[in-house]
């Protein structure tokens, strides 16, 4: 099977706003790089001192989060053949620019059952240094969640943390 990444659409750029047609292809091209199975929202753990967070460390505790999602699935299988889930991720910072959360569609490998999925990915949110205590994970039931996290804009997406996935062969 081909894969794709995500950063060969010609639709997707930094600091986009969307028309609605814009907006319609970039919601079929996401809705089309993967069979999407969960819909995640991670929030942030904020310094104790309250100073913000920069999106560089925000992405580092994301890419940490999903990189421990893809060794408790693929074990050795993701360093030495590269083996990962599908991930599309978006960053939220709320209405004043300070709650920093990440909205995620992920999409679980086709020999694993949604609930052993969930639970994978329940432990790794709550066991994640740097992740807040606030996370939900739920079921992903039709296009309506890319379309919210489009409507996060374009600046929001994470590419480093989006992908297709590369699955060992059954």
């Amino acid at each position: 099977m081909n894969h794709l990444t995500f950063g060969s659409s010609p639709f997707l750029s930094s600091r986009f706003r969307f028309n609605q047609s814009e907006r319609s292809q970039s919601l079929c091209w996401l809705k089309a790089q993967a069979n999407w199975t969960h819909a995640v929202t991670l929030t942030i753990h904020r310094p104790e001192n309250d100073y913000g967070i920069s999106n560089d460390e925000v992405a580092r505790r994301c890419g940490l989060f999903l990189n421990r999602i893809n060794r408790r699935i693929y074990k050795h299988g993701t360093k030495r053949k590269g083996f990962r889930i599908a991930s599309v991720a978006f960053l939220g910072t709320g209405s004043y620019g300070d709650h920093p959360h990440v909205h995620w569609a992920l999409q679980k490998p086709s020999d694993m059952t949604s609930e052993d999925f969930e639970q994978i990915v329940n432990v790794m949110a709550s066991t994640t240094k740097g992740l807040g205590k606030k996370f939900d994970v739920k079921p992903y039931r039709d296009e309506g969640w890319l379309g919210y996290m489009l409507d996060h804009g374009f600046d929001g997406w994470m590419e480093s943390l989006s992908f297709t996935a590369v699955c060992p062969k059954h």
